[in-house]
């Protein structure tokens, strides 16, 4: 299937067929798509998934769903009822909000064939210093890279996924779960992710805003005027296809960028498909910046170019000789010595465009409750980082290269002075990363890909899987 088709075909799935089974091999392509996603600048997946086919562990978490849901839902039908799903027709709105109040809308992991329960590490990687990011939310988006890597797959093969988070938002349950399923401390599950045959085709999503809506040109609050609506209109289009497996499997991140301009009408493509991306209660929790402006490039390199002296960053060369865990040992020197030199994002002032991606929670909570004992919640990342892939993905596609920066927010002091640069509501609005866009130079060479077998176990943590 092409890229665009599986991001704009894709929906969440919450009803599913018990006797229809998905072929082995079709499981293997799902979960071995997550292995393809884009690792932390220290080469580093910070998830594990869990696969889950017995069923009284389905109906452990379908259970802990309804009674989270029931508790959250149930609070205040003038919440969330009718209103709350404004983006349904009028027609249908009842009916579906009195499934969302009784919690019967999150059962649904109890039908699916499987589910894929994904672990993020909330720490397990840390030695003597912090990793990139000591911010749990901001590692979380790499989960959302492999998710919805692996969404867009099974919709691709004709099946049907919801990723669901109910389970785990509430305190007590996720702790009763994680001794369940045996994860340790220094891991959170996140999510009973069900993949199955769907009863029927889901037409209805989550709305999407216009462009204008949700997208900013060089400082926030000026908003972005696609090409249709600008005095030279759309250029050329030549719109390409791509199948989706070749484009996870070969993303095009680069080194460096070659001169020329990326056409609008790309930017533009690249944002709308990561406005397809899953949306959590339809809060539409990002936002984008769009920067062409090369005096800002410029100073979002001055960040960057500051982490090579930060000792947690760089100077520790012993450190960060045996944090190389994607190279061979004997080309471990040569790759410090060059991380050293460079630095990280040295590509940023290169680039044609960078688009800022932004998350946030706060600014959408009108709800009665704290998020119950979820705090924090790094499923709001998660779906972040399900649109951004998105995005990469379209970028690749349509022959773009890209690369993707996270040292400059990641870092509390640079982030707000990245806030305080371009106007953000830092209060509410916290940027994730920075897609930076143009036409590809030299290659990056990515990391070894990790064997799917070091990233996954069945039915409980540590039990290993094998390939047949």
């Amino acid at each position: 299937m092409d890229v665009f088709d599986a991001i704009y075909r894709r929906r969440a799935i919450r009803d599913f067929d018990r006797g229809k089974k998905i072929a082995p091999e079709h499981l293997q392509l799902i979960l071995d798509s997550a292995r393809y996603a884009l690792p932390t600048p220290e080469g580093i997946l910070p998830w594990r998934l869990i696969t889950i086919k017995d069923q009284e562990s389905k109906e452990l978490i379908a259970g802990c769903a309804r009674e989270v849901a029931q508790t959250i839902f149930g609070a205040s039908f003038e919440i969330f009822g009718p209103g709350h799903l404004w983006y349904l027709p009028e027609s249908l709105q009842l009916r579906v909000a009195e499934h969302t109040t009784t919690g019967e809308l999150w059962e649904y992991p109890r039908d699916a064939d499987v589910v894929v329960m994904p672990v993020l590490s909330t720490g397990g990687w840390t030695d003597s210093v912090v990793p990139f990011a000591d911010d749990v939310e901001m590692v979380s988006q790499y989960l959302g890279f492999a998710s919805q890597n692996m969404w867009l797959v099974a919709t691709s093969l004709g099946l049907g996924a919801g990723f669901n988070a109910m389970p785990f938002m509430d305190i007590r349950r996720r702790e009763l779960e994680q001794e369940f399923f045996g994860i340790p401390d220094s891991w959170q599950a996140l999510g009973g992710f069900a993949f199955g045959y769907a009863k029927a085709p889901r037409y209805y999503g989550p709305a999407r805003p216009p462009l204008e809506g949700s997208t900013h040109l060089e400082y926030w609050g000026n908003p972005y005027l696609r090409g249709a609506f600008g005095k030279s209109g759309y250029e050329a289009m030549e719109f390409p296809k791509m199948d989706l497996i070749d484009c996870i499997r070969n993303l095009n991140v680069v080194d460096t960028f070659g001169p020329g301009e990326v056409p609008w009408w790309k930017i533009e493509r690249i944002i709308d498909a990561g406005m397809w991306g899953p949306v959590p209660e339809n809060f539409k929790q990002w936002r984008f910046l769009i920067i062409k402006n090369q005096a800002s490039k410029d100073y979002i390199q001055t960040m960057i170019d500051e982490k090579k002296y930060t000792p947690w960053s760089f100077n520790y060369p012993e450190l960060q000789f045996s944090r190389a865990y994607d190279t061979p040992e004997k080309q471990r020197l040569a790759k410090v010595e060059e991380r050293l030199e460079r630095g990280y994002g040295s590509w940023i002032k290169q680039a044609d465009t960078l688009i800022v991606v932004f998350s946030s929670f706060t600014n959408w909570r009108d709800q009665p409750y704290p998020t119950l004992g979820a705090n924090p919640n790094p499923n709001r990342n998660v779906s972040v980082g399900c649109c951004t892939q998105n995005m990469m993905l379209a970028a690749t596609a349509m022959g773009l290269g890209f690369n993707y920066e996270v040292m400059t927010v990641a870092d509390r002091r640079n982030r707000q002075m990245l806030i305080d640069e371009f106007g953000v509501p830092g209060v509410s609005w916290i940027p994730q990363g920075i897609i930076a866009l143009g036409n590809p130079g030299k290659r990056f060479e990515p990391a070894r890909i990790p064997p799917l077998e070091t990233l996954l176990y069945a039915e409980t943590w540590g039990n290993p899987v094998t390939r047949k």
